[in-house]
């Protein structure tokens, strides 16, 4: 496995751009926050590197479980949430090119993502301060799994902010 790092993810607050970097500290691309039609509004997010343009964005409509949109280079794939695991922890299923991809949060709330049942990369979020990659070194240079690895996170941080205030709407009711 070949380790990344998402840098500085005040993305959601002031900086413009967040940086995408290697075991080395260079920079391997680069994520900012966009819009796209049909999306709700401040959930897509742009991954940019070396001739790759990937978006992933949450579709507007939603009542409880989420659609997720991924875009890379024309192309557009499906994901949602999985009803049955969502409840309790993040979890995202979809195919894509005919495999089925699934994002997963373990026992350590680390995301596993996993194509036709082989782990491939796992990310680990790491407060404010970003998060750590680690990718299968032959799945690293696939522009759709990288891209969408690296662009999982920011979903991920979205379903932790609206859990955390679905639980205090719950706590001062009950």
């Amino acid at each position: 496995m070949l380790s990344f790092k998402i840098k500085d993810v005040l993305i959601l607050h002031d900086k413009k751009s967040v940086t995408v970097l290697d075991e080395q500290d260079r920079i391997v691309g680069e994520i900012k926050k966009t819009t796209v039609p049909g999306n709700e509004k401040g959930t897509t997010f742009v991954f940019e590197q070396e001739g790759v343009r990937a978006t992933l964005g949450i579709k507007k409509g939603r009542l409880l479980f989420a659609a997720y949109r991924f875009q890379l280079n024309g192309e557009e794939f499906q994901l949602k949430d999985n009803k049955l695991n969502s409840v309790l922890y993040f979890c995202v299923s979809g195919t894509i090119n005919r495999k089925i991809w699934k994002i997963e949060e373990n026992r350590d709330q680390e995301i596993e993502v996993s194509v036709d049942g082989k782990k491939v990369a796992l990310i680990k979020p790491k407060s404010f301060l970003g998060a750590d990659l680690l990718i299968d070194a032959e799945a690293s240079r696939h522009p759709l799994l990288f891209s969408l690895t690296c662009l999982m996170y920011f979903m991920l941080k979205i379903y932790r902010e609206e859990t955390e205030f679905i639980e205090d709407v719950m706590e001062e009711f009950l």
